[in-house]
């Protein structure tokens, strides 16, 4: 075996008896990504209407969803404090209205009780997103992480969605 070729094969069979990968996120210390939303406690419905399936929002798989109907809300607990700093959130093919008045209003919250619009569905007066993407699928927005344990999601005027996935990140 070459020196080169010898050194790399020593290295990963390091870092596989230690219990690690050859990947950057699990070397110690180095922190990644976290899509936090995975690992949270649950989801809850406002509603009775499809609140069993509440936890679909957050299961990772595309091929479920929640459906809402219009002023119904769903609220996905992280368990604890994240500092979260992107959100994303997967729809069924739909337009939606994004101003003063949204169809869907994402807000996070630290306490579950006073909740923050991001600027995701509300122009002013929210979190500001540093980057921000909406389309017919997707509302995504990058942001200065913020403390949130919760992210409460409504439907309005009158509007129904089918919400496929939340991503929520976080560096841990």
């Amino acid at each position: 075996m070459k020196p080169a070729l010898s050194l790399i094969a020593a290295s990963v069979f390091l870092l596989s008896a230690c219990g690690g990968s050859s990947s950057d996120s699990a070397i110690p210390g180095l922190k990644a990504d976290t899509n936090v939303a995975l690992l949270s406690r649950g989801a809850s419905a406002s509603s009775s209407h499809n609140s069993s399936d509440a936890k679909k929002l957050i299961d990772g798989n595309i091929n479920t969803s929640w459906t809402s109907a219009s002023g119904q809300k769903i609220v996905v607990d992280f368990g604890r404090i994240e500092k979260i700093k992107s959100i994303k959130l997967t729809r069924q093919a739909a337009s939606a209205a994004i101003d003063s008045s949204p169809d869907i209003l994402i807000e996070l919250s630290a306490n579950g009780s006073s909740y923050t619009a991001s600027n995701l569905s509300v122009f002013s007066g929210g979190i500001a997103c540093t980057s921000q993407t909406v389309t017919t699928t997707t509302m995504s927005c990058t942001m200065a992480e913020r403390d949130t344990r919760y992210i409460r999601i409504t439907s309005q005027n009158g509007k129904a969605y089918d919400f496929i996935e939340l991503e929520a990140l976080a560096t841990k």
